[in-house]
């Protein structure tokens, strides 16, 4: 399995793996266990959370306007094609579209139409 580093305006994006089939995907959407440890780590790092279990939040600052959350084709994917997720760039996980987290940031969410030059997110 080959493991490569991609950037995104001069960022470092993610490990990325080989699967099977030979598309690169980012590690933690292809093994849940890094996953899980990564989503844990941004419920620590940034209260990554549920909104409905949370008042102090804005409805509008959600993972699916965040300029981490990337729903690319190619992520989608490797995330299995589900529309209610997108890959955390900042935190390296695949996370909910309605879920938030203290570290969201205004532009998003990556599509294929952009370039990436406008998600300045570190």
């Amino acid at each position: 399995m080959i493991s490569l580093t991609i950037m995104m305006g001069g960022m470092p994006v993610d490990k990325m793996e080989k699967t099977e089939d030979g598309k690169s995907c980012p590690a933690p959407t292809q093994d849940p266990e890094l996953n899980e440890e990564n989503k844990q780590q941004a419920i620590e790092d940034a209260n990554y959370r549920d909104p409905s279990e949370d008042g102090g939040f804005r409805l509008s600052e959600v993972c699916g306007n965040c300029a981490a959350f990337n729903q690319t084709h190619e992520m989608m994917e490797c995330m299995g094609n589900n529309p209610n997720l997108g890959y955390c760039q900042m935190y390296k996980f695949m996370c909910n579209e309605t879920h938030t987290c203290d570290s969201w940031a205004e532009g998003g969410p990556i599509t294929d139409a952009d370039d990436g030059s406008e998600h300045d997110i570190l």
